[in-house]
This record gives structure tokens, C-alpha cells and sequence, in this order.
């Protein structure tokens, strides 16, 4: 049985992306291996978002140069965002790598792949293809948590952004294809799924007849077996009224949400495309919290964008401490080719990006601490995802607002069940806790769900 090493970068729609593919060579009959020496082919699955996330790729790819003169049989291809937007720079700086194809031709991977071992000559695909939801292969240790993209693509255009191009159009896959999926990961075990999508809350408009998030979070909410609904990411532009309802009233549908709000500037905004404004923003932010009062939040920031003053800057470092952010993901600008920020005048220098960024992750981590210390002495409800990293005579897990919680599981077996946990202790990454009563738990849930 020829074998698959996959190698994956980026975001969580390139990782389930990865599952796909892995899914799909399946019924070629290809076995996953975590050896890169003991592969028959090794796909690379690519970010472009920035350009140190290409470099990782380009120095991957040529640890791998030594496996295909040691084995000329080897099938190399670069796959996913890179693929779509770089691929006459990767034939030209790899040329010994076999196959180049992009995220919307996922769908015809097992023919590539056959043919790039039958014809022995470099192959390029990013065209489109047709939409394919494969639930992850079966493995050996029970699944606990899955992605599901329920959307692909994006029609923002935010001047920074390469999602378009790489990407594709918005397409949705049919809720009934959604529901079958996540139906069979939770007769697998799995108690929580994250739905996935560039810009997942405008999904549905494009189907027929159209639909909505709130819609198909309504079905899954009613699919035995699971625990919590996640998803991600959200545009401001597309969060409405029927969204923040759904969070609120569906008992799976977790109280948390990721909202980007990129920059705190109006002036900014409006040159990055966003379609919003920061008063809108706010606005949004206030909904939610009168909807859903215990809802966590999180954010990405970019810094340094062209044009972005002093002034401009501090306008999205006070955005950050009015919301009140659980957690920031803030980025220094980076160029993308072919993007029209790229070619914008005023670029900010890297050591102003460099300073910048450095102070508003001192208040985002300001900001973040003093909510983790709001949860002190607090009984959350925690699904238990095994054995903590540091210590494996300690359980770990998270809670409904995405707080990784250490704990001593008291000599049990916890895995995949939700118990109650008082938090102890707020550490800068993570909170301790102890064991509660069954009782603490079903009191701690009604209260995050009220």
C-alpha cells in the first residue's frame, strides 16, 4: 500500500483541508505516515497570508530535495494558497517538485496525484473544482473535535487580502451534505465541531434557495452526540441580528465568538475595504454583549498597514481596551503580490510595524489577563481533551469560551466528558482549576447559556 505524508501550514480550513486530502487518496488506497522517509508522496499544504509563512515553505522544500535524489520515484506537490498565488515562483526556485495545484481543485487530487506518478512530468492545476466535504478518515485514537468547512472562498476584496485570489469565489456546501458529515463525526465520538468558512456568517446566499449560518446552526444543534458548535471566521459586515439570536438561544452554540476588526481607524478601514465602520463595530460588540452577556471575544489586528499613523494606531489600541478582548492575534502588515495594498504609498517602515506591534500585544495581554481573572473562583464547564502537554498526571480541557483549563482529574479517566472545574489560578496562557461537583456543573452551564 503506497504511502502519504502531508505537511500542513496556515489556518484551520488548510488543516481540514489536509483531512480532505487524506480522505480522498484513502480510496486510492494510500496510507498515512508521519515519516517523510517512508512516503511514496508528500503533499505540502500552503499559507500565503505572509511572506515568512512562504519561506517555511521554500526551506521545506528544500529539506525534501535530498528524499527525491534518494528516491526519483517521490511525488512532491505544493497544494492550498501558495500553490494558487506563487506557482510559476515555486517551478522556478523547486523545480524537482511534481505537482502544483490550488485549494479549488481539492477535488481532483487523486487524479493528480496518479498522474504525476505515471507521467514523470511536472503538473499544474488551479483551476476550479467541485465542492467535495469529506469527513476525516477514521484513526486510532478517538476524534474529540473536528473542523467542518461549510463555505469556501470569499468576495470581500479587503485591499491586504489574497483569500480571493486563492480561494475563489463564495460557495456553500449544501446544508444536507453538513449535516450527514457532522451527523457521522459524532457517531464516531466526536462532541464538538468548528464550522468553517473564509467569511463563514455570509453562508447560504449563494445556494438555492437561499439560507443562512443561523439556519444550519439551528439543524446541528439538534444532532445527537455533540456537545458544542464553533465557528469561525466572522466578518463584521455579515454578522446580524438572527446570528447573535442564535447564540444566545441554541444550548451547543458556545459563547464565544472571533470577530476581526482589523484596525480601529476609520481612516484605515476604509482603505483596507472592510465595509464597516468602527462606530459599526462597537455597535456590534454592544449587541452581542446585551445578547449574550458571558460571550468571549476575539480579534485580528494588523499594524502598520499603509498609511496607518500614530494616531491611527492608537485609535485601534483603544478599541482593544474598551472591548475587552480574551484574545488579540495581531500581525505586522505584509505585502502581498498583486493585492492593492501592496502598491499603496505611505508603507510604514518594519521597525515602526515592529514597535507598534509590540505595544499593542503588552495591552492586548494586559486586557486578557484581567478577564482571566475574572474567571478566578468561577465553576466552568470544561470537555476534557486528555492528558496536559506539561504535566500527564494532569487533565486538560477546554471551556465553552475557549479557556484552556489545567486540573487534576483525580485519578479518572476524563476524556470527552465535560465536567465542572473551579478555577484556582489565572496563568498567562492557560487557568488551573479542581474537580467540582456534578451539581457545580449543571449550574455552571445553566448560568453561561442564561
Amino acid at each position: 500500500m503506497p504511502k502519504l505524508h502531508v505537511i500542513t501550514y496556515g489556518c484551520q480550513m488548510n488543516e481540514y483541508d489536509s483531512e480532505r486530502v487524506a480522505g480522498l487518496l484513502g480510496r486510492a488506497r494510500y496510507e498515512l505516515t508521519e515519516s517523510p522517509e517512508g512516503a511514496d508522496v508528500i503533499l505540502l499544504n500552503t499559507c500565503s497570508i505572509r511572506e515568512r509563512a512562504e519561506e517555511k515553505v521554500f526551506s521545506q522544500l528544500g529539506s525534501l530535495r535530498r528524499l527525491k535524489r534518494a528516491n526519483p520515484d517521490l511525488v512532491i506537490g505544493v497544494m492550498g494558497c501558495m500553490a494558487q498565488l506563487q506557482q510559476g515562483r515555486i517551478q522556478a526556485r523547486a523545480p524537482f517538485v511534481d505537482l502544483v495545484f490550488g485549494s479549488p481543485a481539492i477535488a481532483r487530487v487523486g487524479d493528480l496525484v496518479a498522474r504525476a506518478r505515471a507521467e514523470r512530468r511536472p503538473l499544474l492545476d488551479t483551476g476550479e473544482g467541485p465542492l467535495v466535504g469529506i469527513a476525516p478518515r477514521p484513526d486510532e485514537r478517538r476524534r474529540l473535535k473536528a473542523f467542518v468547512t461549510v463555505m469556501e472562498g470569499c468576495e470581500k476584496h479587503c485591499t491586504f487580502c489574497v483569500v480571493p485570489t486563492t480561494r475563489g469565489r463564495e460557495r456553500s456546501h449544501a446544508p444536507g451534505a453538513v449535516l450527514a458529515g457532522i451527523a457521522e463525526l459524532a457517531g464516531r465520538g466526536c462532541r464538538e465541531v468548528t464550522l468553517l468558512g473564509q467569511t463563514v456568517n455570509a453562508y447560504g446566499r449563494d445556494l438555492t434557495p437561499p439560507t443562512d449560518l443561523a439556519a444550519l446552526l439551528e439543524r446541528v444543534n439538534e444532532i445527537d452526540g455533540l456537545e458544542r458548535v464553533r465557528f469561525t471566521t466572522s466578518n463584521p459586515y455579515n454578522l446580524t441580528s438572527r446570528l447573535i439570536g442564535a447564540i444566545r438561544e441554541l444550548p451547543k452554540v458556545v459563547e464565544y465568538l472571533h470577530l476581526p476588526l482589523q484596525s480601529g481607524s476609520d481612516r484605515i478601514l476604509a482603505r483596507m475595504n472592510r465595509g464597516y465602520t468602527r462606530a459599526r463595530y462597537l455597535d456590534l460588540i454592544a449587541q452581542l454583549r446585551e445578547a449574550v452577556p458571558e460571550i468571549a471575544l476575539s480579534t485580528d489586528l494588523i499594524v502598520g498597514f499603509p498609511g496607518e499613523t500614530e494616531e491611527d494606531f492608537e485609535a485601534t489600541v483603544s478599541v482593544v481596551e474598551r472591548v475587552g478582548y480574551d484574545n488579540v492575534f495581531a500581525f505586522r502588515y505584509s505585502r502581498r503580490p498583486g493585492t492593492p495594498a501592496a502598491a499603496m504609498p505611505e508603507q510604514v517602515p518594519d521597525e515602526i510595524k515592529a514597535g507598534r506591534n509590540r505595544r499593542l500585544l503588552e495591552v492586548a495581554g494586559r486586557v486578557a489577563a484581567a478577564k482571566s481573572r475574572d474567571l478566578v473562583g468561577r465553576v466552568l464547564a470544561v470537555l476534557v481533551e486528555g492528558a496536559s502537554r506539561k504535566s500527564p498526571l494532569e487533565a486538560t480541557g477546554r471551556t465553552r469560551c475557549n479557556r484552556v483549563v489545567n486540573f487534576d482529574p483525580e485519578g479518572q479517566d476524563l476524556f470527552g466528558e465535560v465536567v465542572p472545574v473551579l478555577i484556582t489560578q489565572a496563568l498567562p496562557h492557560s487557568l488551573r482549576g479542581a474537580l467540582a461537583g456534578r451539581e457545580a456543573a449543571l449550574q455552571a452551564a445553566a448560568a453561561q447559556r442564561a
